[in-house]
């Protein structure tokens, strides 16, 4: 069976009622890409070198498991969209133009998903900061 996409590992834990077993089943479900995702969405220090909002984009409609690429890969290219030395030296062209091919690689979920963490929208239910911090105690800074 293929590894869950991020968007479908937040989404079921949204559905856990107690919040200790939500917690064990995003510890169980642990990723770089996942982890990054939750950073990106609630530490402050982690500031976006993209314009806010989603850009325009072909989304992929290719069926699940058949996209391109999925977040748990592609968190490798989250250093050119958020500031610090790698992206602060990259053209804001050359970065939008990464970003988007990223986003036409994803499954339209896992775009969407991308999209709100980095403008520190992301939505799932039973998902907060306190919960993140609890699951990660030392994923975020500020």
């Amino acid at each position: 069976m293929a590894r869950k996409l991020i968007s479908e590992v937040l989404t079921e834990a949204g559905k856990i009622v107690k919040r200790d077993e939500r917690i064990k089943f995003l510890q169980l479900n642990k990723s770089p890409g996942l982890t990054d995702i939750l950073r990106i969405n609630y530490d402050e220090t982690v500031v976006p070198a993209l314009p806010a909002g989603a850009p325009s984009y072909r989304q992929d409609d290719a069926p699940k498991d058949y996209q391109y690429t999925i977040l748990n890969k592609a968190y490798t290219q989250f250093k050119y969209f958020f500031k610090g030395p790698i992206a602060n030296d990259l053209q804001p062209l050359k970065r939008e133009s990464l970003f988007l091919n990223l986003l036409e690689s994803l499954h339209a979920e896992e775009a969407e998903l991308l999209i709100a963490a980095k403008d520190k929208k992301m939505k799932y239910k039973g998902i907060t900061k306190k919960l993140v911090r609890d699951a990660f105690p030392n994923l975020i800074v500020k």
